[in-house]
């Protein structure tokens, strides 16, 4: 056998490499990864459920099979929006404590597929829609991992494992990806299926995931996709055309996110982009109301089920009040809403004639001090309403030590084209990081 002292902290390609050549076991990993976790509870509480003796059976189940599938003994760590059959599911929420769904959610049973180890569920706010988890920040306790997929995020930056999955209606995946300095990736909206994942605004919920490299992001991307094989995005090749988009949005930054945006910008050109400013198309301004429009009209239908059955102190205080908020949401003004994302979608495809990918703001800044709330989404919303792919990658550490994070956005269903363009930024910051 390889020696491996730390084998929970390999890449997931590695692992699924290690399990293949019998350089490792799955048992050993997940053991691994499992002390780890449970190391670090305490302080991170990023779990909903853990369940040791299951995941080790799992992984003893994997290492008696014949390999097969891209992330064969890998494990990793699901959302608690979506079903497990061998996990509770309570969609971070009292209401639905001790839940036992018969069957697994589309993606995880996707997962298991590809021959992944699913060790637990991960803390999330309550419906993906608010109530804060307790999970904290992995750089510092005292801060917010942000939201909704707090607890995926904040293993995966711990390295209790490779991979995790996340959902994102507004913000949910880029921020937390962007405070906890790891790469999250929302895939064009519909590009991977919805079905046992709890969704509350259907025009927006998407299924998308967390890694520590870009290589990692698409080889999950891949497995729930069913692919047989994993798409190639080293970073060689073609420079980017990058489009510099700061937006209308850009006064709600901080001056160190925008200099560390400039200075990626700069890294690019310097290895060969070509760069070009963006301006926000004039309907870029309207695009935070009609997100917010959109997912509140629907939230108060999606979850209408739960407000007939539960009261408030169940529910939360937050909670009802946006749903009840989204009663009062007029069908017109949806639908001028959801007739604005169209419009803004046409004019923002229109620009990626000219350009590869835009180059934008995560978050404001660093995350925010407290648990109380989860950070602000400015920057995520927009996209997650015209429903384009996009990445946050981790562009080092702001004055409070904690990551900032830079996004970027791709053309609708060019998804495999974005993340080849992320692994190639990806890789020249790196090189300066540790040059």
């Amino acid at each position: 056998m390889t020696s491996f002292p730390y084998p929970h902290k390999l890449s997931a390609a590695a692992m699924a490499r290690a399990v293949g050549r019998g350089e490792l076991t799955s048992e050993e990993i997940v053991r691994a990864s499992l002390d780890h976790a449970v190391m670090s509870e305490p302080v991170l509480r990023a779990w909903h459920a853990l369940d040791k003796g299951a995941a080790l059976a799992q992984a003893a189940r994997k290492d008696r099979e014949h390999h097969k599938g891209l992330l064969h003994g890998v494990p990793i760590a699901v959302k608690d929006l979506s079903d497990t059959a061998d996990y509770v599911t309570s969609y971070g929420s009292p209401a639905y404590r001790g839940n036992r769904p018969a069957v697994d959610a589309a993606c995880v049973a996707a997962l298991r597929a590809a021959g992944a180890v699913i060790i637990g569920k991960t803390a999330t706010v309550e419906f993906g829609a608010s109530r804060p988890c307790e999970t904290t920040n992995p750089h510092n306790p005292d801060h917010t991992p942000g939201g909704s997929s707090a607890g995926s995020a904040a293993v995966v930056a711990d390295c209790q494992v490779p991979l995790s999955t996340g959902t994102q209606t507004g913000g949910s995946i880029i921020r937390p990806a962007a405070f906890c300095g790891v790469v999250g990736f929302k895939p064009t909206y519909g590009s991977l299926s919805p079905v046992g994942t709890k969704s509350y605004a259907w025009s927006l919920d998407t299924v998308g995931g967390f890694a520590n490299s870009v290589a990692d992001i698409s080889l999950l991307f891949d497995a729930l996709r069913r692919l047989d094989r994993a798409t190639d995005v080293h970073a060689g090749g073609q420079a980017p055309r990058v489009g510099i988009f700061l937006g209308p949005f850009r006064d709600v930054a901080s001056s160190q996110a925008i200099a560390r945006l400039i200075e990626v910008a700069s890294i690019c050109e310097g290895n060969g982009a070509t760069l070009r400013d963006i301006p926000a198309p004039g309907a870029f301004t309207y695009s935070l109301d009609w997100q917010r429009t959109i997912s509140r009209y629907e939230m108060a239908r999606s979850l209408l089920p739960e407000t007939l059955t539960f009261n408030e102190i169940t529910l939360g205080s937050d909670l009802y009040g946006e749903i009840q908020a989204g009663r009062l949401v007029s069908e017109g003004d949806y639908l001028r809403a959801k007739q604005g994302g169209f419009h803004l979608n046409e004019e923002l495809a229109e620009l990626f004639s000219d350009i590869d990918v835009l180059l934008t703001l995560s978050v404001p800044g660093e995350a925010p001090r407290g648990l109380h709330s989860t950070g602000a989404a400015t920057f995520c919303l927009s996209w997650s309403l015209v429903g384009m792919p996009t990445v946050n990658l981790p562009a080092g550490l702001g004055a409070e030590r904690l990551p900032l994070g830079i996004q970027l956005v791709g053309k609708r269903h060019h998804d495999e084209t974005l993340l080849r363009f992320a692994a190639w930024v990806e890789h020249v910051i790196n090189n300066v990081r540790n040059n």
